[in-house]
């Protein structure tokens, strides 16, 4: 397939057979994501069986040009962009953004949703990978849609017990409605500290810097939002 055979994403396709999440997963998230980041074959699977997770993808099913996944919570109205992968020989055409504004558009139309959150890895504390990606230009990407700095120590916790925790993140809210901010800080009714809690529940707080993620984002003023520009006063969660 090339680029002008590729339909207008428009927030993608959701995918529910195994079959075709599995190749998604093979094709599209094994290329672009390391391992210390990547959910396996099988928890995928699992999420999207019992409704947690939503995988949408441009293109066939048989050949994805593009993906994004999302989870929800059952605690929090808030959505976590899990996910966003483009086939090697589609990056810069425009796909990603295509397929993302049309995702937002369609989340945030939906009245049971607040915000939508996104992991990113800190620039200046993640090498860019011929393979995984720039995150400096990752972190344009999402400034060009909404996407704005939440004041948290954040950390990936990790994907399985045969990883480590993913430090030097930022966690980023995309385009968040007017009515969930209030003098440049997301308002708690937004669900930030909620969707965390159930994010981070099964991750050892013994081990891990779950504490201080979780305090920043139970701010009962709530949680100050950064510009992307002012990368550098974001704080930044390290090994314990």
């Amino acid at each position: 397939m090339n680029a002008t055979d590729i339909p207008h994403p428009d927030g993608g396709t959701p995918v529910t057979d195994p079959v075709a999440v599995a190749r998604v997963h093979e094709r599209l998230l094994v290329p672009n994501f390391p391992p210390r980041e990547l959910v396996s074959v099988e928890e995928l699977l699992e999420d999207v069986a019992r409704g947690s997770a939503t995988v949408r993808v441009v293109g066939e099913a048989s050949d994805p040009v593009a993906v994004a996944i999302t989870a929800t919570f059952t605690g929090s109205p808030a959505v976590l962009l899990s996910y966003v992968a483009i086939r090697a020989d589609q990056r810069g055409r425009g796909v990603g953004t295509a397929l993302l504004s049309g995702l937002l558009a369609g989340i945030t139309a939906d009245p049971e949703v607040s915000v939508v959150l996104a992991e990113v890895e800190h620039p200046a504390h993640h090498q860019a990978h011929p393979v995984h990606g720039d995150p400096a230009a990752r972190l344009r990407f999402y400034a060009r849609l909404g996407g704005r700095i939440l004041e948290v120590p954040y950390f990936q916790p990790p994907v399985d017990e045969t990883q480590d925790a993913v430090y030097g993140m930022l966690l980023l809210v995309l385009a968040p409605p007017e009515r969930f901010v209030r003098g440049q800080r997301l308002l708690p009714e937004a669900g930030l500290a909620a969707a965390l809690e159930e994010f981070m529940a099964g991750t050892d707080s013994q081990r891990y810097p779950v504490g201080p993620v979780l305090e920043a984002a139970g701010q009962p003023e709530g949680v100050r939002l950064l510009p992307v520009e002012e990368l550098g006063r974001a704080p930044v969660a390290h090994r314990p």
